[in-house]
C-alpha cells in the first residue's frame, strides 16, 4: 500500500492529489447518502404496505362482522314474520317492523316489508270481522247488522287465519240461533195475544147479543091494568053489561102498540061500549149493563236518525211493527249512511 502511495506521489502532483482526494471524498459521501436514502425508502415502503395490510384486514374483518350481523338480523326477521303470520296482532307486527328497519340489504328489506304488509292486511280483515260480530251480538234482531257480520267473516280467506275464522263463525252462529229463537218466541207471544183479543172480542159480541135478546124478551111482557068496573082477565076490562073490551098494551122497547077497540056491543037499549085504553110495561129489572171494553195493545215501529224520530207507524202486532221499522231502517241506511240510524218497537 505504501509502495502504491509512493508510486502515486511520484506520478501525480500535489494539486492533483488534493483534487483526487476531494473527488474521492465526494464519491464516498454520495455513495453513503444514496445508501441511506434507499434504505429509508425501503423502510417507508414496508411501513406503508404493513399499514395498508392492517387497514385491509380491519376492513375485511368489519365486513365479515357486518355480514354475520346481517345474517343474524335476517334470521330474527324471519322468525318474527313467522310469529306474526301465525298470530297477527299489533304487537307481533310491530316487532317484525322494527327488526326489518335494521336490515341493510335493500333487496331483502323490500321482500320482508311486502310480506309484512300482507300480514297487516290480514289483521285488518280480522279486526273488521270482530267489530262487526260484536255489533251484531249487541243487536241480534237487526238483519242488516247480521249481513254485515257474516260478510266480514267471509272476507277472511288466508289459510293461516282458518282457526280465527272458525271461531268467529261459531260465535256468529250462536248469536244467530239465539236471535231466531227470540224471534219465534216473540211471534208466538204476539199470536197468543192476537188470539186472546179475538176471543175476547167474540165473547164481548156474544154477551151483547145475549143481552139484546133478553131485553127484547123482557119487552114482550105486558102489565095488566084493572078497569074501574071491577074484575080483570088477561088484559080485558069487563063492563057492567058483561061485555069485554081489549085494553092496549105498550112494551118497554119503545114500541107502543095501541089496539083501539071501537066495537060497539049493543044490548037492549042500544048501549054502545068503546074501549080505547092501553097499558104500559115499565119493567126495568131485567136490563143488563153494557160490558166495559177491554183495552187493546198496539205497537208502533219507530226509526231514529241522529237521535230524532224520523219514521213512525202503528200496527196491531209487534212483528208487523218490527218488520216495517227494519225495512225503513235499511232504506234510510242506504240513502243516509253518514248518520247514526237505529230502530225500535214501542207498545202503545
Amino acid at each position: 500500500m505504501k509502495n502504491f502511495a509512493e508510486q502515486i506521489n511520484k506520478k501525480f502532483t500535489k494539486k492533483q492529489i488534493v483534487t483526487s482526494s476531494v473527488i474521492l471524498g465526494v464519491l464516498v459521501v454520495g455513495g453513503v447518502t444514496a445508501g441511506v436514502v434507499t434504505h429509508n425508502n425501503n423502510v417507508h415502503a414496508q411501513q406503508v404496505a404493513q399499514k395498508a395490510k392492517v387497514e385491509a384486514d380491519k376492513k375485511a374483518k368489519a365486513k365479515q362482522l357486518a355480514k354475520e350481523k346481517e345474517i343474524a338480523q335476517e334470521k330474527e326477521v324471519a322468525q318474527l314474520l313467522e310469529t306474526a303470520s301465525k298470530n297477527p296482532s299489533d304487537a307481533t307486527i310491530k316487532a317484525a317492523k322494527e327488526a326489518i328497519s335494521k336490515l341493510t340489504d335493500e333487496t331483502v328489506k323490500a321482500k320482508d316489508t311486502n310480506q309484512l304488509k300482507t300480514i297487516e292486511g290480514r289483521l285488518v280483515l280480522i279486526k273488521a270481522a270482530q267489530t262487526a260480530l260484536k255489533d251484531y251480538q249487541a243487536h241480534a234482531t237487526d238483519s242488516n247488522k247480521q249481513k254485515v257480520a257474516q260478510n266480514a267473516i267471509n272476507a277472511i280467506k288466508d289459510k293461516n287465519d282458518e282457526k280465527v275464522k272458525a271461531d268467529l263463525q261459531k260465535a256468529f252462529d250462536a248469536s244467530n240461533k239465539q236471535a231466531q229463537e227470540a224471534a219465534k218466541a216473540e211471534q208466538a207471544k204476539a199470536s197468543q195475544q192476537s188470539s186472546a183479543k179475538s176471543n175476547q172480542s167474540a165473547s164481548s159480541n156474544d154477551s151483547t147479543q145475549s143481552n139484546t135478546t133478553a131485553s127484547n124478551n123482557t119487552s114482550d111482557g105486558t102489565s095488566n091494568q084493572a078497569s074501574s068496573n071491577g074484575g080483570t082477565s088477561n088484559g080485558y076490562a069487563q063492563n057492567s053489561q058483561g061485555n069485554q073490551n081489549y085494553q092496549g098494551n105498550t112494551n118497554t122497547g119503545g114500541n107502543t102498540q095501541s089496539n083501539p077497540n071501537t066495537g060497539g056491543n049493543s044490548q037492549g037499549g042500544g048501549n054502545s061500549n068503546a074501549g080505547s085504553g092501553g097499558s104500559t110495561n115499565n119493567n126495568n129489572n131485567n136490563s143488563t149493563p153494557t160490558p166495559t171494553p177491554q183495552p187493546s195493545v198496539k205497537y208502533a215501529g219507530v226509526v231514529y236518525v241522529d237521535g230524532a224520530v224520523k219514521y213512525r207507524q202503528v200496527f196491531n202486532s209487534e212483528p208487523e211493527a218490527a218488520s216495517w221499522a227494519n225495512t225503513m231502517y235499511q232504506q234510510e241506511c242506504l240513502n243516509n249512511w253518514t248518520s247514526n240510524i237505529s230502530w225500535a218497537t214501542q207498545a202503545i
